[in-house]
């Protein structure tokens, strides 16, 4: 996988987790965001965007284990499917390029859905906290909010649940292709 692609992701997640820390951030200290905000100089983004980096890297990770967790408890995965899974992946990567991408563009997907589940999560709860401290919107307006955030996060988590199915699938479709196509090329005479 391209190092850029992954930094793109990263970066998507790590702005996402720097919303829902500004939302903390404001409500323990009270803030309203009705003041201007000044212009951010070039330093400024600098920091923010490797700030935003490193916040994607751990996001991502918590995502993940919170993910593998349900998913262990809902009986989906078992370790000896994981492994399994690993050795498929690592001879899929190995043997096609073409697939070794789509396996790689999935699991992308899977990454960015599992951590905004998280990411929109966290933001409702502190979006909610601020407003309970510094009371901008009214209580129908919030009641609003928190069914919207909770129907935005539920679609974002199936999404994931959806693509983990989707990737184990493709891995094993993909797996079971190459593995027909060596055996397949074994067993041809050599045609002169």
């Amino acid at each position: 996988m391209a190092t850029t692609q992954v930094f793109v992701e990263l970066l998507i997640i790590g702005m996402g987790t720097g919303i829902w820390l500004m939302l903390l951030l404001a409500a323990i200290l009270g803030y309203r965001f009705d003041t201007v905000i000044p212009k951010a100089d070039t330093w400024c983004v600098v920091v923010v965007g490797g700030l935003a980096y490193v916040l994607g890297i751990t996001v991502d990770r918590l995502a993940r284990n919170l993910f593998k967790a349900v998913e262990n408890r809902m009986g989906r995965k078992k370790s000896h499917d994981v492994e399994a899974s690993e050795r498929k992946e690592r001879y899929i990567l190995v043997n096609s390029e073409p697939l070794a991408r789509q396996i790689h563009y999935n699991r992308s997907r899977l990454r960015i859905c599992r951590a905004w589940t998280l990411n929109i999560f966290l933001t409702l709860v502190f979006f909610l906290i601020w407003n309970l401290r510094v009371e901008v919107i009214d209580a129908g307006t919030c009641g609003g909010v928190i069914v919207v955030g909770c129907v935005l996060c539920a679609l974002v988590a199936a999404a994931a649940w959806t693509l983990s199915g989707d990737c184990e699938k493709n891995l094993l479709g993909s797996y079971t292709f190459l593995k027909e196509q060596k055996e397949g090329a074994t067993e041809q005479p050599l045609q002169r």
